[in-house]
């Protein structure tokens, strides 16, 4: 991830996104998909938590709203936007690359959508090393390569191209040089939700309409039976902090 102000990233993530926040926790169709997603790949919650990459906190939001929570974001309005929709949870501004904690400062760390932005994942994995407690836990859900939809949005978003380095192994062999990964999970076949009822490339109000949503579950449960496990869009890797030596 670059640390430069004028980089694509910052671009393109800033500023804080309060319409995509609504849209991720209120839409009555993307906002029950989303936790969904969420509770499936984090829960349970360890005792403390944190959230990298946590944009404008909408995955603590969908998990409750941890007491206590910590999340970190390279960018500073977003960090202020989730401390005011959040206030339970605590939020700071700073890179994943050098977090702002002593060593063994939290039991569960969520890793959502981040690792294909950044430049450096071996030494982002080394940072949640340094953090975790012992035996402490790390739960990483990213956009998997082989789904269409990943691959189109890989390719027509400049600075969503590192999904298309994100694969099983890719991930697997990032976690293992300092943990043990114990379980993988797909999950979403083909989440056709995200563009019918997304801001820009569709319409968030066709989600009260009936019969939009009723079309567009049908054509996700259909390929939730027919489409080969490997092509699910979101790939979720468990693992727990090696013992060090």
């Amino acid at each position: 991830m670059s640390e430069h102000i004028d980089d694509p990233l910052t671009a393109a993530f800033g500023a804080a996104a309060p319409d995509h926040y609504a849209w991720q926790t209120q839409n009555p169709v993307v906002a029950a998909e989303e936790r969904a997603l969420v509770e499936k790949a984090f829960l349970p919650l360890g005792a403390r938590v944190l959230d990298l990459g946590c944009g404008e906190g909408a995955t603590l939001f969908h998990l409750g709203q941890p007491p206590g929570a910590h999340g970190v974001d390279l960018f500073p309005a977003k960090v202020a936007f989730a401390s005011q929709a959040l206030p339970r949870c605590h939020f700071v501004p700073a890179s994943v690359y050098e977090l702002p904690f002593e060593a063994a400062s939290f039991d569960h760390l969520l890793v959502r959508d981040l690792i294909h932005h950044l430049d450096e994942p071996q030494r982002f994995m080394a940072e949640c090393a340094r953090v975790l407690a012992p035996g402490g836990r790390v739960d990483v859900l990213e956009p998997c390569r082989n789904n269409p939809l990943i691959v189109l949005h890989a390719l027509t978003h400049r600075v969503e191209r590192g999904e298309l380095r994100s694969t099983r192994r890719f991930l697997s062999q990032l976690l293992e040089a300092r943990f043990d990964v114990n379980a993988v999970h797909r999950y979403q076949a083909f989440p056709l939700h995200r563009l019918v009822f997304h801001p820009k490339l569709g319409s968030p109000r066709l989600a009260e309409n009936p019969i939009a949503r009723a079309l567009v579950s049908g054509v996700e449960q259909a390929f939730e039976t027919l489409a080969p496990t490997g092509m699910r869009a979101y790939l979720h890797l468990r693992a727990t902090l090696r013992p060090r030596r």
